[in-house]
């Protein structure tokens, strides 16, 4: 009896740091066809639209996420992600500190709005984001900005 305990025991013990290190769903970047914009755009796992800020420079780098100003309304994909479908994994990356997601060599972000900028992205194919103060847009599985309102 003792030795079914210990084994049970030890099967709960292991089970419980693998069950741990399954990502969440926003940790997953996928690729989804987004009918506003007729392209295919990168999401989380939720399907919550992900952003560029074109102000991001060098690559990997994230002027936006240190700014007190900016997180609150531009909160940023945080690592680590992985790459789901329609994603090239070799694309994906962070940024130079190890914080925040990237892809292409663009941090992500998700748009929270507010203090002037618009209403919140608030479920999957909002693209409230897109393209405000012409500098925060869209990207594409290749890595690509789409810079089309719609």
């Amino acid at each position: 009896m003792r030795r079914i305990a210990l084994v049970v025991g030890l099967a709960l013990a292991l089970a419980i740091p693998a069950a741990a290190a399954v990502p969440s769903k926003s940790k997953v970047v996928k690729a989804v066809y987004n009918k506003a914009l007729k392209a295919t755009i990168l999401v989380d796992g939720r399907g919550m639209t992900l952003y560029i800020w074109t102000a991001d420079t060098p690559k990997n780098h994230s002027v936006c996420r240190p700014d007190p100003g900016c997180k609150p309304l531009w909160p940023s994909l945080t690592a680590p992600a992985t790459a789901g479908p329609g994603v090239k994994a070799s694309l994906l990356g962070v940024t130079d500190d190890g914080k925040q997601v990237t892809y292409a060599g663009h941090p992500l972000y998700y748009f929270h709005g507010g203090n002037g900028t618009g209403t919140a992205d608030k479920k999957p194919g909002d693209l409230n984001g897109q393209g405000v103060y012409q500098v925060w847009w869209v990207i594409t599985p290749k890595g690509a900005l789409i810079k089309k309102i719609p």
